[in-house]
């Protein structure tokens, strides 16, 4: 946790930088996938398999340059993930998938090189990442103990929580909805390094691709490390 907050106030530092100096804000939006990897660290333990998600991301961004074609970029962006699933539990159903809430904050040395009609750019650097909301929310419909069962169940990644809105167990029948939820805990902040390669056109318009890969162990527990990286591509807009 110490480490996580010098590496915020260094990007405070960095923004603050950003900002009081002659830089050049923009607006930028795109399209992201992302892909939690799994690694078993415990002899004897199985890890899940890759979990992907689609979304996409905007927010605001400033660059400064510093000399030549060497440039700072940094901003703030919201991200928004979702996935989406049908299963099937004996005779009950479940429609629906995780959602993810992001607030990210990138910190690139960029360097452009001036071609005729466009400028190319490099780009790499960290990504640091706090996680707003984590939540997976199923409908179950169907038949369960002469029952008939339609309604919501949710879980949250962060605080554990199991709710229920709808749906009754009978009081002599086992829990149905027992493997339905995960019952992993996350850690809201990541630490991400990444990479991509950008075009500039008519000095206010930018096309770029990146990827980042997570450093940091997003899963609070044992026997299993989670990783999250993530593929993106965006449309920019320079003041």
């Amino acid at each position: 946790m110490k480490n996580m907050v010098k590496i915020l106030l260094a990007a405070a530092a960095v923004l603050a930088f950003a900002a009081s100096a002659s830089a050049r804000g923009g607006l930028e939006a795109g399209y992201l996938n992302s892909r939690y990897s799994f690694k078993s660290v415990a002899e004897g333990a199985a890890a899940p398999d890759a979990y992907l998600q689609n979304g996409f991301y905007a927010g605001l961004t400033q660059e400064v340059r510093l000399f030549a074609g060497l440039h700072v970029q940094t901003g703030i962006y919201y991200s928004y993930l979702t996935s989406k699933e049908r299963r099937e539990y004996g005779e009950l159903i479940t429609n629906g998938g995780r959602t993810d809430h992001y607030l990210s904050v990138p910190i690139m040395l960029k360097y452009k090189i001036g071609l005729p009609f466009m400028k190319i750019s490099i780009f790499a650097g960290p990504t640091l990442s706090a996680g707003l909301v984590s939540k997976e929310k199923y409908t179950v419909a169907g038949q369960y103990a002469g029952a008939t069962v339609n309604g919501d169940i949710s879980y949250n990644f962060y605080a554990g929580n199991v709710k229920y809105d709808g749906v009754n167990v009978p009081a002599d029948a086992s829990d149905p909805y027992a493997g339905m939820l995960s019952n992993w805990l996350y850690n809201r902040f990541d630490v991400q390094i990444g990479a991509g390669v950008g075009l500039e056109f008519f000095k206010f318009l930018e096309v770029k691709a990146g990827y980042d890969w997570g450093l940091i162990d997003r899963y609070k527990g044992d026997g299993i490390e989670v990783n999250r990286d993530q593929f993106y591509v965006s449309l920019g807009f320079r003041f």
